[in-house]
């Protein structure tokens, strides 16, 4: 009877061992560690080692054994949590993402499934500059149409409505382009970024959305009897 129940208790923790060792991989696929670079760069991994001359030893989640400097690493992240592989290739649709397979937009489930923190917070800052150059040249366009009101082509000199909304206009073009250019490099950025740290690439890049084909620069000229002219410079990015 001893023996009998003996040999149960051994079963059980064999039992509970063998669970163990098969969550082991499961861990070690969801958290790593993450060594920051001065310069910017990422390494994601598991580190092996610190030394006594002070490198660190990361084995990369492609299996491969790297050897930083300290003075190189900014900061260790020893509880890295890793993200899943998105589920295919993403692309830019103004200031938002959709899968390349599908062309459905992600969702907040996904960017929060798939996105770390960089990508996700380089993202948000992107989208947010992309929207503020759209405004902006939603209001720089209004300024316009206010000037060409204000405009009075009888009179000699023009009245300083017209020049307030001309200056305002030129200047929110301006920062229209701005906003917008940079909201586009960082997007573009976190797609370029995402489909290379999940090996795909995506064929649609370019979005068409108007604020990113549209450019409209506004412009006043003088005519040779020294009438004032509106103009305009259209172009469209494909």
């Amino acid at each position: 009877m001893e023996n009998l129940k003996y040999m149960v208790n051994v079963k059980r923790y064999l039992a509970v061992a063998l669970l163990l060792l098969c969550c082991i991989p499961w861990a070690f696929s969801q958290t790593a560690n993450a060594l920051y670079l001065n310069d910017g760069n990422r390494i994601i991994g598991h580190v092996m080692s610190l030394d006594s001359i002070g490198n660190v030893s990361i084995q990369t989640t492609e299996g491969e054994l790297v050897s930083v400097p300290m003075t190189d690493v900014d900061r260790i992240n020893w509880s890295y949590e890793m993200k899943q592989t998105g589920a295919g290739a993403i692309y830019r649709f103004a200031d938002k993402y959709r899968w390349a397979h599908n062309n459905v937009e992600l969702t907040d489930r996904d960017y929060e499934r798939f996105f770390d923190d960089d990508l996700y917070h380089t993202y948000v800052g992107g989208s947010n500059m992309f929207n503020i150059g759209g405004a902006c040249w939603l209001y720089s366009i209004a300024c316009l149409a206010f000037s060409i009101w204000a405009f009075d082509p009888d009179a000699d000199k023009q009245k300083t409505s017209f020049y307030t909304y001309l200056a305002g206009a030129n200047v929110l073009a301006c920062l229209g382009g701005i906003f917008t250019g940079m909201g586009k490099g960082r997007l573009n950025w976190v797609e370029r970024t995402f489909n290379s740290q999940n090996s795909f690439s995506s064929e649609n890049t370019n979005s068409s959305n108007i604020l990113d084909m549209l450019k409209l620069n506004p412009s006043v000229m003088f005519t040779a009897q020294h009438d004032m002219a509106f103009g305009a410079t259209l172009s469209l990015s494909f």
